[in-house]
């Protein structure tokens, strides 16, 4: 029985910022290194659940499928709309999907997608399900000190949703490679706001870093040296070992997707692997980092192109990230 993904599709905030908007920002740098000129920010009013919605109904409308069909929900978030109930549950109403609906949300950053679509890929394989969603969506906006240079010009709020289903249209889900590594926690991390450390007058207290860097415990902390240092050592051992499951070589590949952290990590980490630049897609300057919907945004953006999806070949998808965690995934294309 052949699983794979059908159809994909993504919705992104009407709001733009710029990078004129930063004060303290280098726009040199942020657009030739890091590779970002534009971010999308949800508005006030606009919550993790309406991101996922609205690129569940894009997809549903889009690719004319019934919603009625649709049997499970894997929606991968780190904002979710209350600590209690899950957002799947709200999303389920608000898309109107049927009340038989298998949801779950998975609390994972950057290699969420990675991680979800073998979820969906398992639920199809062992409890007989034939279609469901897998659906990523973020207002991380809401995490970010807009004082602190290390992460308030990298970041994009945005949602994305994918068909998985039995016969796929677009890809087969081959083979997977995952890792997590804990001690990396402290590295990408939100202090306060988790049972350890609730949030507190004191948790709310904005703290001077240095020039450039004030924020407070319930803002993200990022450590980029350690996060790229990570990534280079994980990622391209990560992706020999899907390519080894498969039994292909880069050779094989038309497309590396990896999650869209930044260029120069992309780049750096491309160099590792072996791949080749025009194999590489990086589309972070006009979407930032998207988190967990940074993956599906840019295999959309490729499929519409249509630039070098030959039937038969390979793609591969890489998430680096928060936990440390991180995993690669091989997909046969079998659209035409």
């Amino acid at each position: 029985m052949r699983i794979g993904i059908s159809a994909i599709e993504y919705y992104l905030p009407e709001k733009i910022i710029d990078n004129d908007f930063f004060e303290h920002a280098k726009n040199e740098f942020l657009e030739q290194k890091v590779g970002i000129k534009e971010r999308h920010v949800a508005a006030e009013n606009e919550y993790t659940s309406d991101l996922a919605a609205k690129a569940i109904n894009n997809l549903l409308t889009k690719h004319n499928i019934d919603r009625n069909e649709i049997e499970f929900l894997v929606l991968c978030t780190l904002t979710p709309d209350y600590i209690l109930p899950q957002t799947s549950a709200q999303v389920q109403t608000m898309c109107e999907l049927p009340n038989s609906l298998y949801s779950l949300d998975i609390r994972m950053g950057c290699t969420g997608f990675v991680h979800a679509i073998s979820i969906a890929q398992s639920l199809i394989a062992g409890m007989g399900f034939k279609k469901g969603l897998v659906v990523t969506a973020d207002k991380f906006s809401i995490f970010l000190s807009y004082k602190d240079y290390n992460v308030d010009t990298l970041f994009s709020d945005a949602g994305a949703a994918v068909l998985v289903e039995r016969d796929p249209k677009l890809f087969e889900i081959m083979d997977h490679d995952f890792g997590t590594d804990g001690k990396g926690a402290e590295h990408i991390i939100i202090p306060a706001g988790g049972s350890r450390l609730r949030i507190s007058e004191e948790t709310s207290k904005f703290e001077y870093i240095k020039p450039g860097v004030e924020r407070s415990k319930n803002y993200l902390y990022m450590n980029g040296r350690q996060v790229m240092k990570f990534a280079n050592a994980t990622v391209p051992v990560s992706a020999g070992k899907v390519m080894k499951k498969t039994g292909i070589t880069m050779d094989d590949i038309d497309w590396v997707v990896m999650h869209q952290a930044n260029k120069l990590m992309l780049e750096e980490i491309g160099d590792r692997c072996g791949i080749p630049k025009e194999k590489n897609y990086i589309n972070l300057w006009n979407k930032g980092n998207s988190i967990s919907s940074s993956i599906p945004i840019a295999m959309h953006e490729l499929l519409e192109k249509h630039e070098r999806c030959n039937h038969g070949r390979y793609w591969m998808i890489t998430g680096f990230g928060f936990g440390f965690t991180w995993g690669a995934t091989t997909l046969k294309y079998v659209g035409k």
